[in-house]
């Protein structure tokens, strides 16, 4: 497991409390820039826990095991207080709600595919985040030594404390973007996944 719980401490805002997955995300592209060109993806041996630091409990990686289909590989503390247990090991899909569960597995395929980046909103009536306490996820793509995109970094926050007692998340919405530049589809372009809108961008 990524990391140890933190006890204690009051709820920030939203701001603050997303902040660590706009951290692993800079690390992650960080990464990136540092290929030639800034062209490439890193590999999941290039991912440091050093250098994700105090954020490692929001850090976790999936692994591609087929078509829409994915398990949690790696799991930091609040993916796992998310599940109600220790989530390495587990269909990424069990964090979800039943409704949510079909548009998800469509999202993550079209990060694998794309390859692409996500931003995941997350909605809950968890006992012990604020009412109508929302969350995020970002969804960053690896490569193995083969080149293929089978692995994700992940990352997940809450504007509010993660209750003990396991309840599914609800994905609200998603926006992804793509990591090539597509000519014909111009700087945006809707695709076939419900909540997912790519934006192309030159690499």
């Amino acid at each position: 497991m990524f990391g140890q719980k933190r006890s204690g401490g009051s709820e920030g805002t939203s701001l603050r409390a997303f902040a660590p997955i706009n951290r692993i995300e800079a690390y992650w592209q960080g990464l990136r820039d540092g290929t030639a060109g800034g062209l490439g993806l890193p590999t999941r041996s290039e991912i440091d826990p050093r250098g994700i630091g105090h954020d490692l409990r929001h850090a976790f990686v999936l692994e591609r095991i087929g078509p829409d289909l994915c398990r949690i590989r790696v799991s930091g503390s609040v993916l796992s207080e998310v599940m109600g247990c220790e989530a390495r090991g587990l269909p990424f899909s069990r964090a979800f709600d039943t409704a949510s569960q079909a548009s998800l597995a469509q999202v993550v395929e079209a990060v694998f595919r794309g390859p692409a980046t996500a931003r995941l909103t997350l909605r809950t009536a968890r006992r012990g985040l604020h009412p109508g306490g929302i969350g995020e996820i970002r969804l960053l793509p690896l490569v193995d030594r083969d080149g293929a995109v089978s692995r994700l970094l992940g990352a997940i926050a809450f504007a509010g404390r993660v209750s003990p007692v396991a309840q599914a998340v609800t994905l609200s919405g998603s926006f992804g973007r793509t990591l090539r530049f597509d000519p014909h589809a111009g700087q945006m372009r809707e695709t076939q996944v419900p909540y997912l809108r790519l934006v192309a961008t030159e690499a």
